[in-house]
């Protein structure tokens, strides 16, 4: 048996030892609603003629979920002269026009920001009964280096209508990012009653773009089943 052989035959050994110390094991991700459709583009008025608006709109930090982590929100609010903390709704904004500078970097290349002037005073869930939750009427940012979510509290809280693509906005990045370009904007809904089979109708408003009214499409609420697949584990863990 000459070198190659040899190793050929180690390397099939190590494979079958590798394969007997796994066992096929269930894998399930808990059902969950999220918005049927994220990302929008508007043609907007800008410094050198018409240019394009982004905007993107998300409830869950994805690049934070993979595998069979559930999908839920992560904002808790403290309620003077309560115990504990509730749970509220919001919906990630990020906006931008195209090609624009990215001030989290140090590079000067790109288009300069337009003002894109948002008021979530304007806001409002429409729930399956009919009824209306207007959202806070401050924008929040988040501050969180490492996850995608808002918080709740005056460092936090900018009045309305703000700029949300802003340098101050797309300075903050965190690590895991739905957007890893460009920072975001929240809007807020003091609701605890988001469920996986939730059928909201969520009422941004609109945008304020160098006067120019830009509507948002109402966002809707799709249901996405328990997941269930056959994943591969190992016997002992290191």
């Amino acid at each position: 048996m000459n070198n190659l052989q040899r190793t050929l035959s180690l390397m099939l050994l190590l494979a079958a030892a590798s394969l007997t110390a796994c066992v096929p094991w269930k894998r399930e991700r808990a059902a969950y609603a999220d918005l049927c459709e994220s990302e929008f583009q508007f043609k907007v008025p800008g410094p050198q003629g018409e240019t394009t608006l982004y905007l993107e709109t998300y409830l869950y930090d994805h690049a934070a979920l993979w595998g069979e982590k559930r999908y839920e929100q992560s904002l808790y609010v403290q309620y003077p002269g309560e115990k504990y903390s509730r749970q509220e709704f919001f919906v990630q904004m990020i906006a931008y026009n195209k090609d624009r500078q990215r001030p989290s970097t140090d590079a000067k290349r790109g288009e300069p920001p337009i003002p894109v002037l948002y008021d979530s005073r304007k806001a409002y869930i429409t729930f399956e009964d009919g009824s209306r939750l207007n959202a806070r009427p401050e924008v929040y940012l988040g501050i969180n280096e490492t996850y995608d979510f808002p918080l709740v509290n005056e460092k936090t809280a900018r009045p309305s209508p703000y700029d949300i693509n802003s340098d101050e906005v797309h300075r903050m990045i965190p690590r895991m990012t739905n957007n890893k370009r460009y920072g975001s904007a929240y809007v807020i809904f003091q609701t605890d009653k988001f469920e996986a089979d939730s059928k909201w109708t969520i009422h941004l408003g609109a945008l304020d773009v160098q006067g120019r009214k830009v509507q948002i499409p109402p966002l809707k609420l799709c249901y996405h089943p328990v997941e269930e697949w056959i994943g591969i584990e190992p016997l002992m863990r290191p």
